[in-house]
Order: C-alpha cells, then structure tokens, then sequence
C-alpha cells in the first residue's frame, strides 16, 4: 500500500508538471499559426511543429481528462483525479474546443484554404489567452489537490499504524512485567514447600529468564520505535 500511494504521488507530482506544459503548448501552436499565416505560405517545419504540438497537447489531454479510455495513467491515479473533481466538464469542454479547433486550422493551412484563416487564428488566440489558461490554470490546481489529498491519506495512514504499534508495544511491556510477577510469586511459593517444589521452582526460574530475555526485545523495539519517530 505504501509502495502505492508514494507511486502514485510520483505520478501526480510529474502529471502536474504536464498539465503545466499544456499551456506552454498552447500558446506555441498559436504562435506557430501567427508566423505562418503572416508568411502566406506555412513551411513543412511550422506545419511539422504544429501537429506535434497539437499531438502532444491531445496526449496530456486524453490522460487527465476523465472518463478516458485511452489513459495511461494508473487506474489509481484516475480515482483519486475523480475523487477530487480535478478536471471539471466546463474544463474538458474547454479543452476539446481547442483540440477540434486547432486540428481545423491545421487542416486548412495545410491544404492552402487561407479563406478567413487570419480571423479563425485570432479567435483561437483569444480563447488560449483567456479561457483556455483558465482551464489549465484550474486543472494544474486541481490535480495539486489529488496530490494534496494523497499525501495526507498516506500522512493519516502512517499516524495510524504508529498508534496501533505504540499501542502494542505497551500491552506487551504489561504482559512481560505480568509474567515477572508471576515468575517471582511462583519462586517463593515454591520455596515454602521446600523439596517437593523444587522442580517447579526450576520452571519458575525458567519462565523469569524468558521474561527476562522478551524484556529486552520490547526495550529494543521500544528504542527503535522512538528514534523512528523522531526521525
């Protein structure tokens, strides 16, 4: 489990920095229509920079984006994006616009249809300046959420098992004082009947020195356990 959860922390921190990357990519595949219309004629490498753009784009977008089937994230990771409502459907609306958008004026750049192409590149410039980054602005906060609440089920978890192994600890330093105490009264009662408690004296003795001996162990765990703890 705890392998899990920081895998999954591993996976949120570094999807964090992707979503953050959408919006870098964004603006280039804007700027990248800007230059090309303003050339009249885009080169082969614009056009090739676009489409991996826009691929790249669409990637982070059918991994965050919920409900997916084609995600690669793990299935854990996608419950807990879920679970907090990192990607809301006004953002993944948002998101499929420019996607549909981007890949039309792509098309049409690529086919030499330059009808209205200007106004279609300013349009989608305004909506990557304004609702565009918003969405991305929010899923980046959204998915610091997944991340947050990761951390501090693993942070509750751990609180939890160091209680139940404190809690442990104790009851068996009570049982070994228990059974020194029980040792020690065996020993004397046996002593007060003298040679017919002798044999039972010898186990006496024996359950002491086992006593003895978990007392150890316990204050050893009890040692490592603080040290943990202060660590």
């Amino acid at each position: 489990m705890s392998e899990s959860t920081h895998g999954d922390e591993a996976i949120l921190g570094a999807l964090i920095n992707r979503c953050g990357k959408m919006r870098m990519l964004s603006h280039r595949v804007v700027v990248t229509l800007l230059l090309a219309n303003d050339n009249a004629s885009a080169s082969e490498t614009s056009r090739e920079r676009l489409a991996q753009d826009l691929n790249e784009f669409a990637q982070i977008a059918v991994d965050i984006l919920p409900g997916s089937r084609d995600s690669k994230l793990a299935t854990s990771v996608k419950r807990i994006l879920e679970h907090v409502e990192a990607v809301t459907p006004s953002q993944s609306e948002t998101i499929g616009k420019f996607i549909v958008n981007g890949r039309l004026i792509e098309d049409r750049l690529a086919s030499g249809d330059s009808a209205h192409l200007s106004k279609s590149i300013r349009e989608l410039a305004d909506f990557v300046s304004t609702p565009l980054l918003a969405a991305l602005n929010g899923i980046v906060d959204g998915v610091n959420t997944a991340l947050d609440h990761v951390v501090s089920s693993r942070e509750s978890q751990a609180g939890s098992q160091s209680k139940m192994i404190r809690s442990s600890i104790s009851e068996l330093e009570k049982i070994s004082r228990m059974i020194m105490i029980i040792s020690v009264n065996a020993s004397i009662e046996a002593s007060r009947v003298g040679e017919a408690g002798r044999g039972f004296s010898a186990v006496a003795g024996d359950i002491r020195g086992l006593s003895q001996s978990a007392n150890k162990v316990i204050t050893s765990l009890r040692a490592q356990y603080d040290r943990n703890e202060l660590a």
